[in-house]
């Protein structure tokens, strides 16, 4: 099992390397996490933006057997052109360079893209938590694709969590539905779906993964706060997917172990026919190296649906 990311970065180096195809690069971080990329050995690029700026940042570039750029001037005009690319079958995994993730994913979104496969997509975020002394890896979902998730889009959020533990060789990941509680409260929504979830869970509705919830976040995450509540659960203080009730609360909670934490971090877009990343424009090269490495992964993975 892959369990942190070092041991990441290895089994991406010996999945063989991945035609990763970058949308209008134009800043040095990007440029430096495709560079060790390509000094690990895990990718092959796709430089889909202004040929100049591309040169500027990696002088020699257009030379190199692994990089193949394409001269798009605008970001507008990279992204239909990169669209394109991955529509004839051209890369295997699609990463956000310069542009906005509204405008990426609007047009990812539309039909004959050749990305939608009829699944929710959604972004799974993964960071490594030191106090583990065995799996590090924790996810959260969804704090980038969907909004306000209904029970329906929280099933789908954990397959696609869950579809990425599998890759990672977690057969059975522990996941905790979150709330501000671990009360099922008739007035609060969210504990509700985390019941419910639960159950289904319980039934064979959700399978690959044990579910449990409505669990606050440090009843999940902590052993001993879960302990000190009286919480008899084999998620309690051991959850591996995190639930957020809403995109705010999963996109906050996320953020904030990278600028209160100091973690390192890596994330993905799951659900289409190859991996997106959509890295925040200020995340620095290692995150975006993490990343492209997390995609190799699962684009290794691809054709395996938990739960099918």
């Amino acid at each position: 099992m892959i369990m942190n990311f070092e041991a990441l970065l290895t089994a991406a180096r010996a999945s063989g390397k991945k035609k990763v195809l970058v949308v209008f690069p134009n800043n040095e971080e990007t440029f430096e996490a495709v560079r060790r990329a390509r000094e690990h050995g895990i990718a092959s690029f796709l430089l889909v933006g202004e040929k100049a700026v591309i040169e500027k940042f990696m002088p020699g570039a257009s030379g190199e057997a692994d990089i193949e750029i394409f001269d798009i001037e605008g970001a507008v005009p990279a992204l239909g052109k990169s669209l394109e690319l991955v529509s004839a079958g051209r890369a295997d995994i699609l990463m956000k360079g310069g542009i906005d993730t509204s405008s990426m994913m609007k047009a990812v979104l539309k039909e004959g893209t050749g990305v939608r496969t009829g699944r929710l997509l959604s972004d799974i975020f993964l960071l490594e938590f030191p106090e583990r002394p065995d799996n590090k890896f924790i996810m959260i979902t969804d704090g980038g694709m969907t909004m306000s998730p209904d029970l329906k889009n929280k099933m789908e959020l954990i397959r696609n969590a869950v579809e990425v533990a599998h890759a990672l060789g977690n057969d059975n990941p522990r996941v905790a539905v979150l709330s501000a509680t671990e009360f099922v409260m008739p007035n609060l929504q969210s504990t509700l779906d985390a019941a419910a979830l639960s159950k289904m869970n319980e039934r064979g509705q959700i399978r690959g993964c044990i579910v449990d919830g409505p669990l606050a976040l440090d009843n999940a995450i902590s052993v001993e706060a879960a302990e000190e509540k009286g919480i008899k659960s084999p998620i309690a203080g051991r959850a591996e997917i995190l639930v957020a009730a809403n995109i705010e609360s999963a996109n906050s909670l996320a953020k904030s172990t990278t600028y209160f934490g100091g973690l390192r971090l890596a994330h993905v877009i799951v659900g289409g026919r190859i991996p997106v990343l959509i890295p925040s424009r200020s995340d620095k090269s290692d995150a975006k190296l993490l990343s492209i490495a997390l995609g190799v992964i699962m684009s290794e993975h691809s054709g395996t649906h938990p739960g099918e």
